[in-house]
């Protein structure tokens, strides 16, 4: 570690950065439409990095997902020095959940103010703290949810639990370092570094912290570095990239795309979950019951279906594929996604009930009317024995007789049948 950063003149003009994701819901009657008419740009949802499979499930031309750049100008965040925001971009996924994304740019000399802003692990925040977030959330609110006729709010809707909405926030950590790196335990301490928001240089660990996995790019084979590397936890991925040509901002590109797949199935297991339970107790009628049972079912089976992707089927390449899987296992999508199943189970259960009550109730409305045929039918048939013509009374005992023929020839057809099998 130290070997690395002694050759490196000025550790605090190192550029970081930090795309903090906050999720939203809308309402899926809403028109995005007038988007373009007050400034918004839509961009495309592509990356190279992406296999066709989903660039093509991504695309403008389809209704996954629309992807936004908002022309709208935030005040700068005044902790103990200014903390820029930049690039605010909005995600809108076709299931009524939508992503705002800010980009808080800053120096490695700087580190503290975002730290400070942000306060990661810990809840008992001073008041100046939540004031400053809350002047954040509320010019987030006032220029832009606001703003617009979409009928979009926080994905948290208790005004008391908004309060920690910056804690519910993925982060997403980048940063240009000097050099390229020649061990990855040195690339996993820098990106750790980036996941605690302090200074990228310092030697520090915490073995209390269990849930960190670390992914890299691939070993250069002349020179035998790494480009890049990462650090994912449940809350957040960190990046580290070599120093390049092209903006901080626009390097990270790629792995913010990948990021918001991975908020979308994340998110969209947390709103099935809260759907099911506010359907499964409510105290509705059985017909509503079982309509809302079947609208479940078809929602989360199409997200299972469509809504999903192995981490094979994201990019042709593996340590990508490897952040992915990683972000998915750490995010618990995938334990999730088996209780979601387990819960449709339940669900094909209560409605089987609800199928099974309904039958019988039928069942039991057909029986009352056949047993008031047969009645009438009986005492039509005694009415007319009653009136003595000899006719009658032969075509009633032939019947009788027939009846009774067909149904010892059935029994005798069934004993033969079960002798042959053997059961008897």
């Amino acid at each position: 570690m130290d070997k690395y950063w002694e050759q490196v003149e000025n550790r605090d003009d190192i550029e970081r950065g930090m795309f903090v994701i906050l999720p939203l819901k809308y309402d899926l009657g809403a028109n995005f439409k007038d988007m373009s008419i007050i400034g918004n740009q839509p961009i495309p949802f592509e990356s190279s990095d992406f296999m066709e499979i989903l660039v093509n499930k991504c695309s403008l031309d389809e209704d996954f997902v629309r992807r936004y750049k908002l022309d709208v100008s935030l005040d700068r965040i005044q902790s103990d020095t200014e903390i820029s925001i930049t690039d605010l971009q909005l995600f809108v996924f076709n299931n009524g959940i939508a992503f705002l994304s800010a980009y808080l740019s800053y120096s490695n000399g700087n580190v503290g103010s975002i730290y400070k802003f942000i306060y990661p692990g810990y809840t008992d925040e001073n008041e100046e703290l939540k004031s400053v977030q809350a002047l954040f959330l509320q010019n987030l609110s006032d220029k832009f949810l606001n703003q617009l006729n979409l009928r979009m709010r926080w994905f948290i809707t208790n005004k008391k639990s908004q309060s920690f909405i910056l804690k519910e926030a993925y982060r997403l950590n980048v940063a240009y370092v000097p050099n390229r790196f020649k061990e990855t335990d040195l690339i996993n301490k820098i990106t750790y570094n980036e996941h605690r928001i302090i200074d990228l240089s310092r030697d520090f660990e915490d073995l209390s912290e269990k849930d960190v996995e670390y992914v890299t790019g691939a070993r250069d084979v002349d020179s035998e570095d790494y480009g890049w590397g990462c650090s994912i936890t449940s809350q957040e991925i960190s990046y580290a990239y070599a120093k390049g040509n092209v903006p901080l901002v626009e390097r990270a590109s790629d792995d913010f795309l990948l990021t918001m797949l991975v908020m979308y199935q994340k998110y969209t297991c947390i709103q099935l979950n809260e759907e099911i339970h506010h359907r499964y107790i409510a105290k509705n009628k059985a017909a509503t019951l079982k309509k809302s049972i079947r609208d479940l079912k078809r929602e989360a089976m199409e997200f299972i279906a469509y809504g999903t992707l192995a981490s094979s089927q994201i990019s042709r390449w593996n340590n990508v594929c490897d952040t992915y899987r990683l972000l998915i296992e750490l995010n618990g999508i995938n334990e999730t996604i088996a209780e979601i199943k387990e819960k449709i189970n339940l669900l094909n259960e209560e409605q089987e009930r609800i199928d099974s009550k309904r039958e019988s109730t039928i069942g039991m409305i057909i029986a009352v009317f056949g047993f008031v045929s047969i009645i009438g039918a009986t005492l039509q048939i005694v009415d007319y024995v009653s009136t003595g013509r000899t006719e009658i009374l032969v075509s009633f005992v032939i019947t009788i007789a027939a009846v009774l023929g067909f149904g010892a020839f059935l029994i005798r057809m069934l004993l033969t049948k079960k002798k042959r099998n053997g059961d008897v």
